[in-house]
């Protein structure tokens, strides 16, 4: 019987970058990718292949949330993951009141631990034709016009740009910058 799934370490970001087309311009032209900074409880979710095994959920200082994922939401991952063997453990932000997931990475495949993959490689293994009304994952962003999109959304919980780079190896907090959007009501 496998054991239980331990919190994985991963890149948080520390840096930040400014608000701007020319910023985007020069972070993207390095090999970078951008993605949706979502405004929620950072979630590291492990599944077991085992349907009797429950899920377990971490925040990112490695500690169990106190509230557990709903059933639905764990079926709806179990349904759009390829849960082979041993535990996997995907990142996502959780919007805990609306019962919705926004996924981001994938750090364990099928019991192993993907630090030894770039964040593309990791990135492939992501579902992303799916259906689902409370999961998602989180798309790519290549361009400067893409960026500035998400920066001019006005959904509360989207609260400005995270940016990765792609070819990486492992869960280095250097390999990630934030970009926050600027207070658009005071301007």
């Amino acid at each position: 019987m496998d054991r239980a799934s331990a919190f994985i370490k991963t890149a948080q970001p520390k840096k930040e970058i400014r608000e701007d087309p020319l910023a985007f311009r020069r972070i993207l032209d390095a090999g970078w990718w951008g993605q949706m900074k979502i405004h929620g409880h950072h979630a590291q979710i492990h599944l077991s292949s085992n349907q009797g095994e429950e899920c377990l959920v971490y925040n990112r200082h490695g500690k169990l949330h106190a509230r557990s994922l709903d059933e639905e939401l764990s079926t709806e991952l179990r349904r759009i993951l390829h849960l082979e063997s041993g535990w996997s453990a995907i990142e996502a932000e959780w919007l805990k009141n609306e019962k919705k997931l926004f996924l981001f990475d994938y750090i364990k495949f099928n019991g192993q631990v993907l630090s030894s993959s770039s964040y593309e490689e990791r990135y492939q293994l992501l579902p992303r034709l799916y259906r689902s009304d409370c999961i998602a994952t989180l798309p790519v962003l290549r361009t400067v016009e893409e960026c500035l999109q998400v920066m001019k959304n006005t959904e509360p919980y989207i609260e400005g740009l995270v940016f990765k780079s792609r070819c990486t190896v492992g869960f280095s907090s250097h390999s990630i910058v934030r970009c926050r959007k600027t207070d658009r009501r005071n301007g």
